[in-house]
């Protein structure tokens, strides 16, 4: 197993904690928990820049703050959809990400993708539309954000890319919570709520866990190729039912498993054929 692999592994267990905690506290606004779990990856960032002794600002500053702004926007939709609905629907639609990299890859990198990976990306995407089609029950709103979740996180996955030859991961890492704090403020405002005890923990550990798991990413994107890590995702998405049925009882509809199933047959076949 290679050392990008390695880190692609201890990033998605990490995030899937993450989850788990997002869920566990409905009644925090999205926009507090990000803009608190901001405050503490900043600081780490800081540290990890001035320990490496690279420049804060960083050399790429054109990609560097559309890493920031593109993860914001994935944070702030995939939040919103976890709250919405199950967990294990969340982390499934929003790990549709390796189909919108080959996307930008075509779009963008001119790259040729075989018409077999249009076909599963196609099964996966019918998945989501079955999915809504059959269970009413889910909240469209739900299923556009995780879409949107998706597409966000598969683009900061681009621009990590371009970035690994020109910054360090310290400054990679520092830009999302520098871009994020001054956009969440205004809201800070107006959403607040007094976490108690327990909701101070698990924010704190919305903070270790989301730094933690942006850390072995980046690194995992500095030393290996998308291609080769991008089945490692579907270690989320079991974690992500075991957390749903144990902790929440979110036992998945009968209408629902039937686009899941299809959503996560176009991931497998994208991976493995």
């Amino acid at each position: 197993m290679s050392l990008g692999i390695r880190y692609m592994l201890l990033s998605i267990v990490s995030f899937s904690l993450m989850h788990l905690c997002v869920k566990t506290i409905p009644d925090i606004p999205v926009v507090q928990t990000i803009f608190l779990r901001s405050i503490f990856s900043i600081v780490f960032c800081y540290i990890a820049i001035k320990q490496a002794k690279v420049s804060v600002w960083g050399n790429n500053k054109t990609f560097l703050i559309l890493r920031g702004l593109v993860g914001m926007f994935s944070l702030i939709c995939f939040f919103y959809s976890i709250q919405m609905l199950p967990l294990g629907t969340a982390v499934t639609i929003g790990n549709l990400v390796p189909f919108f990299t080959l996307f930008l890859a075509f779009l963008f990198l001119k790259e040729k993708i075989p018409y077999i990976k249009w076909l599963f990306f196609g099964i996966s995407f019918a998945g989501v539309l079955l999915m809504k089609g059959l269970d009413k029950e889910l909240p469209t709103l739900g299923i556009i954000l995780g879409l949107c979740a998706a597409f966000f996180t598969a683009t900061a996955h681009f621009v990590v890319r371009k970035l690994r030859d020109t910054d360090d991961t310290s400054v990679i890492m520092f830009y999302f919570p520098f871009i994020t704090i001054p956009c969440m403020l205004p809201f800070i405002f107006t959403e607040w709520k007094t976490p108690d005890a327990r909701e101070w923990l698990f924010l704190l550990f919305i903070g270790i866990t989301t730094h933690v798991g942006q850390l072995f990413l980046t690194k995992a994107y500095k030393h290996e190729e998308v291609k080769n890590i991008s089945y490692v995702y579907y270690l989320g998405i079991v974690l992500s039912f075991i957390y749903g049925i144990t902790f929440f009882g979110e036992f998945i509809s009968l209408k629902s498993s039937v686009g899941l199933g299809l959503v996560i047959l176009g991931m497998i076949l994208n991976v493995f054929v």
